[in-house]
């Protein structure tokens, strides 16, 4: 007589669910990446313009007229610090969220809308990057938005 359970293959056990991410987690991480972007163009937008302009390749003669556009840069610096207060504190404050998303949405837009009409400033290199980031943070957001709803309404 034969034993059947003694010549059963042991069962690996099964391995340990992950546990999904916290909506506040993911609201979070897309705060940090919103404010990276703004930063990333507000700062040298408001700090050295012509020389931003310059770098990512308008003519200098027209990089120098741009000086004019600090007060871009001092209104995007304005939405990242925020959303620093927003990750400080998130409760109640879902129409940041939404409306920061819907700025990357309509700068991500607005920048293939004139890469397809041709209206570049600056390389092609520069207009690719910068619309493939504002399309990539916008979409980070819009997750984090619907993710986090519960998070942003309570309070």
């Amino acid at each position: 007589m034969t034993d059947d359970n003694a010549s059963a293959a042991p069962r690996p056990e099964p391995a340990p669910e992950k546990a999904p991410r916290d909506p506040a987690d993911t609201l979070n991480m897309a705060l940090l990446v919103y404010i990276a972007v703004s930063a990333i163009l507000a700062l040298p937008i408001l700090l050295f313009p012509s020389q931003f302009f310059d770098f990512v390749g308008v003519e200098d003669r027209v990089a120098a007229e741009l000086d004019a556009w600090r007060w871009v840069g001092a209104m995007l610096l304005a939405w990242a610090v925020g959303a620093v207060l927003v990750l400080a504190r998130p409760a109640g404050r879902a129409i940041f969220v939404t409306i920061g998303a819907v700025q990357l949405s309509f700068g991500a837009a607005t920048m293939a809308y004139s890469w397809a009409a041709g209206e570049r400033m600056g390389s092609a290199t520069w207009h690719g990057i910068a619309t493939l980031l504002l399309a990539a943070a916008a979409a980070v957001m819009w997750w984090a938005r619907f993710r986090a709803r519960r998070v942003l309404a309570s309070g």
